[in-house]
């Protein structure tokens, strides 16, 4: 028995996840906000400057004041002409009372009822933080569960252009380990102090295993973006706002659809609504 089960252990430490590398196009975006023509244009064209794979030749629909009146409406525009990317700011409609610790209802509803990534652009609304002298050169993105997770990686490597820097961030959440190694330190059959190291060891392995699949295949195409992987165990709200000081980065990107529940994850939402001043892309 102990053999078959040696066996079984190589056998699942072989058979990794690979990510596979297929960019997706970002050609048809809705620019959805709360400012005239004149000041959409503007934002367009500071959007562009911003983010390398968009260009002149990109398909922009401007969404303003005059196109919508409510939620539903919108919604009903962007399933009627489906865009490849929302382009937003958090409290949309929201000019007099902007609630300290939400996204506002536009945002919250966009990013569960629609398929395509919205970005968030820094500030709110009613106070936007301009683009102009802002440049998209480094990528982060953040995940609790890295490995398999290739459309959110595909969309950062899109997002991050030649000579920047994408950051591939797996934090594991000491908080849950300690309570699994809590369980596992009253079973006398266990020893607690291999198991830790071993579990310990292994999921930030197969993180690694992961990042270095992606850095092959994004390699592969683009020789000139810097892949950087960051694999550890710690505290993930205060760990990611940490990185993101560190690294200086440009544009955060983030799951924040689960099939298992209408809102937005958790620790998505919690990053959403703290890191204001950054652009943020949720796919």
């Amino acid at each position: 028995m102990d053999h078959i089960d040696e066996f079984e252990s190589i056998f699942r430490r072989a058979d990794k996840a690979t990510f596979e590398y297929h960019p997706p196009q970002l050609e048809r975006i809705a620019l959805v906000t709360d400012s005239d023509a004149a000041q959409q244009e503007t934002l367009k064209q500071e959007l562009i400057k911003f983010l390398p794979t968009l260009s002149q030749s990109s398909q922009f629909q401007l969404l303003g004041p005059k196109d919508f009146e409510n939620v539903g409406d919108l919604l009903n525009l962007l399933r009627s002409k489906p865009v490849d990317l929302i382009v937003t700011y958090r409290h949309l409609r929201e000019e007099i009372h902007i609630p300290q610790h939400s996204l506002g209802v536009y945002v919250d509803v966009l990013t569960q009822a629609v398929a395509s990534p919205v970005l968030l652009l820094p500030g709110t609304s009613a106070n936007p933080i301009s683009l102009a002298a802002m440049n998209c050169e480094d990528v982060m993105v953040v995940t609790e569960h890295i490995a398999g997770d290739h459309r959110l990686i595909n969309y950062g490597a899109i997002c991050a252009p030649a000579g920047g820097q994408l950051l591939l961030v797996h934090i594991e959440d000491d908080v849950v380990f300690e309570r699994y190694m809590e369980v596992i330190e009253r079973i006398p059959e266990i020893d607690s102090a291999v198991a830790r190291e071993s579990i310990s060891q292994q999921l930030l392995q197969d993180a690694l295993d992961y990042q270095q699949s992606c850095n092959e295949a994004i390699k592969s195409s683009r020789d000139q973006l810097i892949v950087h992987p960051i694999a550890r165990r710690g505290h993930r709200l205060r760990d990611f706002q940490s990185l993101i000081d560190e690294q200086d980065v440009d544009l955060l990107v983030m799951n924040t659809k689960d099939d298992e529940q209408l809102a937005m994850h958790g620790l998505a939402y919690s990053l959403s609504v703290e890191l204001q001043e950054l652009p943020l892309l949720l796919v």
